[in-house]
């Protein structure tokens, strides 16, 4: 395990050398990329980086903020507000104007110590920011009542003045008081809430490119501020339903989707949402929702109707009712790229082209819903007992991506000719599971990275094995097996159905062909047995036993 946390910590420090070096060109776009990537490997890396490559990146930030636009600056700090936990980067942000710090201090997760640390360098501004939070360790609040004569000093007082202010004694007692009273946990009587209490009526909103809405006006933002479109809300919670979340993954536009707010303030209350998603004119990339909010008016059912129990056999006949128009878009764009119905100018191809991949990959996800509906469904036999050579089907799956991943930047390390690894699998369902599992990897992987197709020999049996990929890199193996896991951020290469749906796909698969599937440090692994073991009965219609464990 400490080889692999070495050798994360080596790839984290060559990104960064790369973004480092994009920062020294002295342009102002390769000036806002490297910005961009800096800010996220700093995130993502954590206690991976060293203290020196920690400081060096933290440095080039402050020198590069003069350069990055202000709208920048604050895309950063909302696509990191869901995962701010890293105190060197919280501290970067709240040093910059309050329209970048808000996003991300309206989120950061520090403890007592931490922020204990942190608040006294702060400018005035962010300690006010933080003053609106209800959910700050009590370190964090005593310390910000004692900065609060001076960050709510009228103009002209002095710092003399404010220094002696016996306020601050009566605060710091104060604060005191309340711990105290807190961990005595009394009984709170009933408190009568107003006859006719004020409500608002419409308010309009922004989110992060994370869905995370940071920006509202026309109505108390307290209770709004802070809430995701992008997830489900608990049952009885505060949030949206599945109509505003499912949109949110297809960064599609959504109507009168429904939107709970707690509490008894003038946004308390059910909502209807409208937005639509918002994408950078200049690179076309990914920014977040923006929309407006309206009360149900007469007539209009904003409680969630209850969801009913999909029989298998309907999600598979919607499976059969897809496949059908799917084929017929492939084949016929693929016939108008390859100019079967007569000339079509090379814009048209390429459109048609495009279309052909598109349907290529609904066709895959459609596939992977038909397999998880049938496995669950105990529909799907099992594979005759068969022998495969992994070692051409390593090769050729490789060639494929190869080419579509160095577009992206990404470069996909295959091995080379080898003698024959033969498993006991059926050829058809070795490629399809280690496709899957090199098209799922390099869909979450990010331009510079490498990642390495691995065959290598096991106590009973042979493995394939994929480079894990940074984005992914710290996240423990519950979360990347969670079928509704996706890493954060804009993905478009990533599996339709999200990361952890497939790789918990893989898994199944692997299992019922006698294999498994496991996390090990930095790589994805597929577990094959060796063909050499396999006994065939008469009537075996069941994988070998007595594999290498896949845990």
């Amino acid at each position: 395990m400490g080889c692999a946390t070495t050798d994360m910590a080596g790839r984290f420090e060559s990104m960064l050398a790369t973004a480092m070096a994009l920062g020294d060109r002295g342009d102002g776009g390769a000036d806002v990329a490297a910005w961009r990537q800096i800010v996220d490997i700093i995130a993502q890396a954590g206690s991976a980086l060293d203290t020196g490559a920690r400081g060096a990146a933290l440095d080039k930030l402050a020198v590069l903020r003069s350069a990055i636009p202000a709208s920048e600056r604050r895309l950063s700090a909302a696509s990191l507000a869901g995962r701010a936990h890293d105190p060197d980067v919280v501290a970067l942000f709240a040093a910059d104007s309050p329209a970048v710090a808000a996003p991300l201090l309206a989120m950061a997760r520090l403890d007592g110590d931490a922020w204990a640390g942190l608040i006294p360098a702060m400018p005035p501004a962010s300690r006010n920011i933080l003053r609106n939070r209800r959910d700050l360790p009590l370190e964090a609040i005593a310390i910000l009542a004692r900065y609060a004569p001076i960050d709510l000093a009228l103009a002209g007082s002095s710092p003399e003045a404010v220094a002696v202010a016996p306020g601050i004694t009566q605060i710091r007692d104060l604060v005191d008081r309340i711990a105290a009273y807190r961990e005595r946990k009394p009984q709170f009587a009933p408190i009568p809430l107003p006859a006719e209490p004020v409500v608002a009526a419409n308010f309009v909103f922004e989110t992060s490119m994370d869905g995370i809405i940071d920006w509202v006006e026309g109505c108390p933002r307290e209770a709004i501020v802070g809430l995701s479109i992008a997830e489900l809300a608990a049952a009885g919670g505060a949030g949206v339903d599945g109509q505003a979340a499912g949109a949110w993954r297809r960064r599609a536009p959504f109507r009168d989707a429904r939107l709970s707010v707690s509490g008894f303030s003038a946004a308390g209350g059910d909502w209807l949402i409208t937005a639509a998603p918002l994408f950078n004119p200049r690179d076309g990339r990914f920014c977040g929702y923006r929309g407006d909010a309206r009360r149900a008016g007469p007539g209009e059912r904003v409680e969630p109707v209850p969801a009913e129990p999909i029989a298998p056999d309907s999600l598979r006949q919607l499976v059969h009712e897809l496949r059908t128009p799917l084929n017929a878009i492939q084949g016929f764009a693929t016939m108008i790229d390859e100019q079967l119905l007569g000339p079509a100018a090379s814009r048209y191809r390429e459109r048609a082209r495009a279309i052909a991949h598109d349907a290529a990959r609904l066709a895959i996800m459609v596939d992977d819903l038909d397999t998880a509906v049938r496995i669950d469904g105990g529909g799907l036999l099992r594979d005759p007992m068969e022998i495969a050579d992994i070692a051409p089907i390593v090769s050729r799956v490789g060639a494929v991506h190869r080419s579509a991943l160095g577009a992206r930047g990404i470069e996909l390390v295959v091995p080379g000719a080898a003698a024959p690894v033969e498993v006991a699998t059926a050829a058809s369902t070795a490629e399809r599971m280690i496709a899957r599992l090199i098209a799922a990897t390099g869909g979450v992987a990010t331009p510079g990275e490498t990642l390495e197709v691995g065959i290598d020999r096991r106590a009973r049996g042979w493995s394939v094995s994929v480079t894990r990929p940074i984005a992914v890199a710290t996240q423990d193996e519950a979360t990347l097996l969670d079928p509704g896991y996706g890493p954060d951020g804009e993905w478009p290469d990533a599996p339709l159905l999200g990361l952890g749906f497939t790789l918990r796909l893989i898994e199944r698969l692997a299992t019922r062909a006698g294999g498994g599937f496991r996390i090990d440090g930095d790589r994805f692994e597929l577990l094959f047995g060796d063909a050499a073991s396999l006994v065939v009965p008469s009537d075996a219609m069941v994988g070998p036993a007595g594999l290498e464990p896949a845990t």
